[in-house]
């Protein structure tokens, strides 16, 4: 009887199948035997990964220290654009979102037993803890509305903790909330070794004074260039050698490219977040009443109570924004100061951006008027179904003089209960105006440093003696209409607004720099040499830039370097993007913020 053949292939070697298929046994076959790994193999391998993890961890440094490198922004100097260390907080009555600082010199540490201790005015360029730095050192004001904010309303609030000292250095009680950590950035290191740096790069450089610790600002005068700051705004005249063409006249407005104005509005007032306390005495005895008002002869017909304005009337309309405390001011509710500012330091901006969703409701309404700026600078556009027109108030004739036309077959038409995104912006001495998104008007005339300084001299002559705050008459800002319509998304902003400052040495230097007028401010004009760059803070109250720099590390005063400036050799980079804004915490219980906020995560304008 024959076996049933496997399917298993045979593992005898064929001279054994051989045998096997003649009637032969088969032999037994000498057991297999691994070869032992040799040693020199095993040393190799561990050679080659080694190898392989220096190698990275070269590639690593190598990219850190000439490509890229992250930095962790300190303090508030470029707020709202980058945040040094703050809190988060919200309204209770308007639902505004927004951050303010945490002021680092007013850290508590604890020694090492434990116990409190306050370090008021003691200034650390990090943060130690962050649930350790008083929320209540300021009042927390709401920039939107106006309301105080009780710390213990804070979304991150901790506790109320009695303390040694508090952030006055007196004793007491003080509230405490989460303090986020400033927003994590990326610097493209070396860019400037290969192209030259632009006017409005955020920049990251060595500060000249200590040499120790590093800046971050936007850079605003590059090498030859002669800067002069006045009512807020930049002038620049190229470079001369023979220093013949540097005057007032020939130092004209520097205006911001687009892309980067945007990124640069602050809040002025925002109609979509409506207090839900209007006309109610809050804590201070005063209430809150919308700023924008009917005018005119249909006053009345306009509804204003609530995120929409409605305008039910078939004839034309006027609403009016009032100017009055604390709107259009150069405050940033970022700050918490605005209750401890001198009078010399509240300036109403002029420079303005106006936004809404105009959607008119019958044919015999489809036109709209908005009216933005001081009065010595004020333009009109109104589009309609006959096109676009520009005007411009004359304050010596008191008349609306014609700029530019643009004819109906030109522009988009407005049309009846369509919606239309409309923007107009008053902003360095320029006009834009957009229509969902669109650009459809420029307009750009010339504008020098003799001008501003002329309209100045103009303003005080005409009022010498109000105020310096009020040197800057008043904007208007008015929305007229041709009839039915609602407004939605009713947004003001303001510029950027850089103020004058004063030079003043540290107590502790001995610099060759008296004190005196602020570096390329008004009638203190900057003229750069080669190499030398000039840099202001986004923020521009609370910032330590090139405006006050008054001496210079002892050990570099050799090199020459000038009050004010930042030499190329100390730039060390280009930011371009934050990639860890302030994070959330997963649990009260987790005091790391390891989830990103991925919806701040943006590229650096």
């Amino acid at each position: 009887m024959t076996e049933p053949m496997s399917s298993k292939p045979s593992s005898l070697p064929p001279a054994e199948l051989a045998a096997l298929s003649a009637g032969g046994a088969p032999t037994a076959a000498p057991a297999a035997k691994m070869p032992a790994p040799k040693a020199e193999n095993t040393l190799g391998s561990l050679i080659d990964t080694v190898e392989a993890i220096i190698i990275a961890l070269i590639l690593a440094l190598t990219f850190r220290a000439f490509v890229l490198e992250a930095f962790v922004i300190p303090t508030g100097s470029m707020a709202p654009t980058l945040l040094g260390a703050h809190f988060k907080a919200t309204c209770p009555e308007c639902g505004y979102h927004f951050d303010v600082d945490a002021n680092l010199g007013f850290q508590y540490v604890y020694d090492k037993n434990g116990a409190r201790w306050g370090v008021a005015g003691v200034k650390r360029p990090d943060l130690v803890r962050n649930d350790n730095i008083p929320c209540d050192e300021r009042a927390t004001l709401c920039p939107n509305c106006g309301f105080n904010i009780d710390p213990t309303s804070l979304p991150q609030y901790i506790d109320t903790r009695p303390t040694a000292f508090d952030a006055r250095n007196r004793s007491g009680n003080a509230s405490f909330a989460w303090t986020n950590n400033g927003d994590r950035i990326l610097v493209f290191k070396y860019l400037y070794s290969v192209f030259d740096p632009q006017r409005w790069d955020v920049i990251v450089f060595k500060e000249p004074r200590e040499a120790q610790n590093n800046y971050i600002k936007r850079l605003i005068g590059r090498p030859g260039e002669t800067i002069e700051i006045i009512n807020g705004d930049i002038y620049v005249a190229p470079p001369d050698p023979t220093g013949g063409k540097t005057g007032p006249e020939y130092r004209t407005i520097a205006r911001k490219p687009l892309f980067i104005q945007d990124k640069l509005w602050q809040l002025v007032y925002d109609n979509d977040y409506y207090p839900i306390d209007e006309g109610i005495p809050r804590s201070t005895g005063d209430s809150w009443h919308n700023p924008w008002k009917g005018a005119g002869p249909h006053a009345n017909e306009w509804d204003i109570r609530g995120p929409v304005i409605q305008y039910p009337a078939a004839t034309a309309g006027l609403l009016q924004f009032s100017v009055e405390d604390p709107y259009a001011f150069n405050i940033l509710g970022y700050n918490r100061d605005v209750n401890d500012l001198p009078a010399t330091d509240l300036l109403r901006v002029g420079d303005l951006r106006l936004e809404c969703t105009w959607t008119p409701a019958e044919a015999a309404g489809q036109s709209l008027a908005m009216v933005l700026g001081a009065p010595r600078n004020q333009y009109k556009l109104t589009w309609s179904s006959a096109g676009i027109e520009l005007v411009k108030y004359n304050i010596s004739t008191r008349l609306w003089e014609s700029i530019r036309s643009i004819p109906a077959t030109d522009t988009p038409l407005p049309k009846a209960g369509t919606g239309y995104h409309v923007v107009l912006c008053n902003v360095d001495h320029s006009v834009q105006f957009l229509v969902n998104g669109k650009l459809l008007l420029v307009h750009a005339p010339p504008w020098t440093a003799a001008d501003a300084l002329r309209e100045r001299a103009e303003i005080e002559k005409e009022e010498p003696n109000r105020d310096r705050a009020l040197f800057l008459s008043k904007p208007e800002i008015r929305i007229q209409v041709g009839g039915a319509c609602t407004i939605g998304h009713l947004k003001l902003g303001r510029d950027l607004y850089y103020t004058q400052s004063v030079a003043r040495p540290r107590p502790e230097s001995k610099s060759r720099f008296p004190s005196g007028p602020g570096t390329a401010t008004m009638g203190n004009p900057l003229t750069l040499g080669p190499d030398e760059f000039f840099a202001l803070g986004d923020n521009s109250r609370r910032s330590d830039d090139g405006r006050s720099w008054a001496d210079i590390y002892p050990p570099l005063d050799d090199l020459g370097i000038r009050q004010g400036i930042v030499p190329k050799r100390y730039l060390l980079g280009k930011a371009f993007f934050v990639y860890w804004p302030a994070g959330y915490r997963p649990a009260p219980s987790v005091e790391l913020p390891l989830v990103p906020n991925a919806g701040e995560m943006r590229f650096i304008r």
